[in-house]
């Protein structure tokens, strides 16, 4: 959860929005209050895709097939209007990680509640088979642990049994990893297509790992199409039976949900219950993020839709966090599955989009490097961040210096205009516009690890490579010794070295704010982006650069010379001496 953003409405329709749970490929959310005090989740579409065509029809069938469906383990929209000139939907708000941050925070699950997993999962495809329809991207991301059961959530891509498919030619729905192999070949999709996402998610539950592995996209989908999925981990066998009997290719030889539920009911002892909170163990930390989601409620009387454009107060920038505790968590406490604790940080699902294996990393940081974050959580609802080596606010009214608030590696701006007012940005031209430090922050040799982020605004789509972090390298290179950057060649962000770039998937939005964070592992030699607090690429590091020069934002270097210019603003620049996990990098928002 984070404060609204300068440019967030500050209400939509008869909602008022106190701050922003999330952002996705579809749109923002947010947490609002309706009328009469009640705490709701709000899902406003970008303005880009209102442009297209197709989109308001898309966005109508999901509002329809979400008040469709009913079930104890489904989360339909409340409130909705479509025809708005920013479309939206409503739900209530119901605390709760999704199951991709539970696994990720606090390890798999264990038996007992994979099988509670199993049978809530079954009863909600019961509930959205019923009514014709077919979710077709069923993910971690999309199922929410609630208190007293899971909930599916995110019915961007449904389509009807009965109907025609909204998917354009050439277009894939779903998220790689898990799809069914009849969504990768573009054959017939039913509701067996669901019921192989569903043993991928339950491989995903009970290992943290995606039953048919990682990589490019393209080898992932290849595999899910002609190769056996990976459950050997999977100890109970149990458990692995029925994974595997999801995971079958032939969609006729998938069980359906109701004989799933049948099944794993009395394995799973209290059912959905087996998934309510569990105490602490004594004297360790319990990390923990949550998620909020609507739950089935009559949709109100509303009047005609008004967008409260008013902008926020200034969220501010946050003070510098305390140093972190010394030591690992231990593998125990990571694996621990807590859901106690307040808070929540995202809500609906955003649309359909790719999620990636979280690697080794993001669990504990790199093995022998004094860089990895080995940080310990302080409390059970926010992961404690360690010390930054630089925060550049870059909300100076007026000058030729933006100041570093951590350690004094203040830099030079040149031809820097300071936007005023709601938190402040530098604004740069995209052709001469820089701001550089006198010597090096980071250390970026071989084995050495650090994080990057900043918040950026496009001001226009480039037609070039722009940079909004760099540090500048050797002379001999004639390059920095890395890039945080919009990629021309992909049109997508990046994060990367000279000849090498992790490229993420989502679509960057001129005029949109948007958070980036890159990664180098050093130890693992990975380099990683994260877009929005989510991880959207990994490549791997094959080229270490020593980068001995001044850090750089709003552009970089290349054959020894200023160049890739950002055309747009930057706002808060942070820089870390080791690899963050995802946790902490969520809470960099």
């Amino acid at each position: 959860m984070s404060a609204l953003e300068p440019d967030d409405p500050r209400s939509i329709g008869d909602y008022r929005l106190l701050s922003r749970l999330g952002a996705g490929g579809m749109g923002r959310v947010f947490l609002g209050r309706s009328p009469g005090g009640r705490l709701v989740a709000v899902k406003v579409v970008h303005a880009e895709l209102v442009r297209k065509p197709e989109f308001r029809s898309r966005f109508r069938r999901e509002v329809q097939a979400a008040r469709l469906v009913s079930g104890a383990f489904t989360a339909p929209v409340i409130d909705a209007d479509p025809d708005a000139p920013l479309p939206w939907l409503v739900t209530s708000y119901i605390a709760g990680p999704s199951l991709e941050q539970a696994v990720a925070e606090q390890g798999p699950l264990g038996t007992g509640r994979v099988l509670a997993l199993a049978a809530g999962l079954a009863e909600a495809l019961m509930s959205i088979h019923a009514v014709n329809l077919v979710h077709r991207d069923l993910k971690p991301s999309n199922v929410l642990l609630a208190e007293d059961g899971p909930r599916v959530i995110d019915f961007g891509i449904v389509r009807s049994v009965e109907g025609d498919s909204i998917t354009r030619t050439g277009h894939v729905a779903g998220s790689p990893g898990f799809m069914s192999p009849e969504q990768v070949s573009g054959d017939e999709i039913t509701p067996a297509s669901d019921v192989f996402c569903l043993g991928a998610v339950l491989a995903f539950a009970a290992t943290g790992d995606n039953p048919f592995g990682g990589g490019p996209t393209p080898a992932l989908l290849y595999r899910v199409v002609h190769n056996e999925p990976e459950v050997d981990a999977i100890a109970d066998p149990t458990l692995r039976a029925l994974i595997t009997a999801c995971l079958t290719k032939d969609p006729a030889r998938r069980p359906t949900p109701r004989e799933i539920l049948t099944q794993v009911g009395p394995a799973g002892g209290e059912s959905t219950m087996a998934l309510r909170p569990v105490a602490p163990l004594p004297h360790r930390a319990a990390t923990h993020r949550q998620t909020a989601h609507p739950a089935t409620a009559v949709p109100p009387t509303r009047s005609a839709t008004h967008v409260d454009t008013t902008q926020p107060p200034p969220p501010g920038i946050p003070s510098p966090p305390t140093a972190p505790d010394e030591g690992r968590r231990s593998t125990r406490n990571r694996r621990a599955f807590l859901l106690s604790g307040a808070g929540a940080v995202a809500a609906i699902g955003a649309g359909a989009g790719f999620w990636l294996n979280r690697s080794a990393a993001d669990d504990e940081g790199g093995a022998g490097d004094k860089g990895a974050d080995t940080s310990t959580s302080p409390s059970p609802s926010t992961p404690r961040l360690p010390q930054p080596i630089g925060i550049w606010p870059l909300d100076e009214a007026s000058g030729a210096l933006a100041r570093d608030t951590v350690r004094g590696n203040d830099g030079t701006a040149t031809d820097v205009r300071w936007r005023a007012g709601n938190g402040g940005a530098a604004e740069f031209d995209g052709t001469r516009s820089q701001i550089v430090t006198a010597s090096p922050v980071l250390r970026t040799g071989a084995g050495r690890s650090f994080t990057v982020a900043a918040w950026v605004c496009l001001s226009t789509e480039p037609g070039f490579f722009a940079t909004a972090v760099s540090q500048e390298a050797t002379e001999d290179s004639g390059a920095s010794g890395f890039y945080l950057q919009y990629s021309s060649d992909e049109k997508r962000w990046a994060f990367a070295r000279p000849g090498l770039r992790a490229v993420g998937y989502s679509v960057p939005a001129v005029d949109t704010w948007t958070h980036l964070v890159g990664v180098c592992d050093g130890p693992r030699r990975k380099l990683r982006l994260y877009v929005n607090g989510v991880q959207e690429a990994e490549t791997d590091d094959t080229k270490p650069i020593p980068a001995p020069g001044g850090l750089m934002i709003g552009r970089a270097t290349y054959n020894g010379q200023p160049s890739d210019f950002f055309p747009g603003a930057i706002r808060d620049v942070r820089v870390f001496d080791r690899a963050l996990t995802s946790a902490r990098i969520k809470t960099l928002k």
